[in-house]
């Protein structure tokens, strides 16, 4: 029940948040309204929040399958994420080259990197290896619980004669599914992102067609922020109230504690950023825009 009380506010908060940030009205985007990459752009975008309607599905399909113990409400955001990253890829896959006569095959070398959007990719590169961190360790210092079940408790000895034992613990049993959806996941963000720098150009409109892959960059990077962040918050949260509630606390403990704590904290704002970016892509990418 700890781990449904942490991460279920969570996630409902970054739902509401998705929900009232999209009716809020949007700065142009710099496309000439009506032309091809105005339908291209109307298209992903529909693709995109399909992949939203998809990841709902699959998120509350998760809590309803495995949601006893908790496991079902950490893994529903990854789920959502792997959603919006499917709807990302299906969109980038539907655009076919400009059906004309004669086209320009201008010699230029794209790069994953320079579609990126540089401060969001190193705070989901940043929790997502702090993520990596956290789930080893946590993994290698689990314990079965009072029922057998693997890496739900983490059990330390107070002294020769007596030891505590503290549950829910973010061991293999919460460690092992997540870390799994997670590489699954960042897998198909990767094949999304080398999908939108290899489409076809859309036109000799150079800068306008650039604008739509800096968005679907951060469309990508955005799903994979939500993908680790939320699990990032949920983890650390739930290890550092368990280390808070040992009946033999240390010096370290509480340091330690009050670190995953911390980590939580940032993982939110930083899941909360993601979720701006997918809700307002041209408003994240204005700084993007090439001359």
């Amino acid at each position: 029940m700890r781990t449904i009380a942490i991460l279920l506010p969570i996630l409902l908060a970054l739902v509401g948040f998705l929900v009232a940030a999209a009716v809020r009205p949007r700065p142009t985007s710099g496309i000439e309204p009506g032309s091809r990459l105005s339908n291209v752009r109307r298209r992903t975008s529909l693709w995109r929040w399909g992949g939203v309607a998809l990841g709902l599905l699959l998120a509350v399909g998760v809590v309803q399958i495995d949601g006893a113990l908790g496991r079902g409400v950490m893994l529903a955001a990854p789920m959502l994420a792997l959603g919006v990253l499917v709807g990302v890829i299906a969109g980038e896959l539907r655009i076919a080259a400009p059906a004309t006569e004669a086209r320009s095959a201008p010699l230029e070398v794209r790069r994953v990197r320079d579609y990126l959007p540089r401060r969001l990719t190193g705070a989901v590169a940043g929790a997502t290896a702090t993520l990596g961190v956290l789930l080893v360790a946590a993994t290698a210092v689990g314990s079965p619980d009072d029922l057998g079940r693997a890496g739900r408790s983490l059990v330390r000895a107070c002294s020769d004669v007596m030891t505590s034992s503290s549950s829910p613990w973010p061991g293999s049993f919460y460690s092992l599914p997540l870390a799994a959806i997670v590489v699954a996941g960042l897998t198909a963000a990767a094949f999304a992102l080398q999908q939108v720098v290899r489409r076809p150009r859309q036109g000799e409109d150079v800068r306008s067609d650039d604008i739509l892959r800096h968005s679907a960059a951060a469309a990508v990077v955005a799903a994979s922020g939500i993908l680790v962040t939320v699990p990032l918050a949920g983890t650390s949260a739930i290890a550092g109230l368990a280390l808070f509630g040992s009946p033999c606390p240390m010096w370290w403990t509480t340091t330690l504690g009050w670190t995953l704590v911390g980590f939580a904290a940032g993982a939110t704002v930083v899941a909360i950023w993601c979720a701006t970016v997918l809700v307002l892509p041209d408003r994240s990418n204005t700084r993007h825009e090439v001359g």
